[in-house]
């Protein structure tokens, strides 16, 4: 089930994450408004898997100040989606312009995820 992490409002800075299914894979939705256009957002389906070789672990945890004694893989899964751009994660999509999408677009894409609505206000 995705949890909220981001804006209780998902269309300002959202950050829904799936922290149920592994320890290391995290699928992520993820939703950032274009600051000069009405209704235009970038969205993305992504899968983080905080071991693969290529991601600079100490170069995120550094960009987020996270410790070694306070890591916490939920967290640093989403700073490597910051860090990297969503696009190195999976955002791109065939069935969908990612970073053109409107937010009835997002809806529809939403109410087929199993979301839970604690700290967050949106409906579908």
């Amino acid at each position: 089930m995705y949890k909220n992490i981001g804006d209780r409002n998902f269309f300002e800075h959202g950050i829904l994450i799936d922290t149920e299914r592994s320890d290391t894979e995290f699928p992520i939705l993820y939703c950032q408004p274009y600051p000069d256009e009405e209704d235009r957002y970038q969205f993305g389906e992504c899968i983080v898997d905080i071991t693969d070789s290529w991601i600079d672990k100490k170069e995120v945890m550094k960009f987020i100040g996270m410790l070694d004694a306070d890591f916490d893989p939920a967290k640093f899964a989403i700073a490597c989606l910051e860090y990297y751009g969503a696009e190195n994660f999976g955002a791109e999509s065939y069935a969908y312009d990612w970073t053109r999408m409107s937010q009835v677009e997002i809806n529809n894409i939403l109410k087929h995820h199993l979301i839970a609505a604690d700290d967050l206000d949106i409906t579908w």
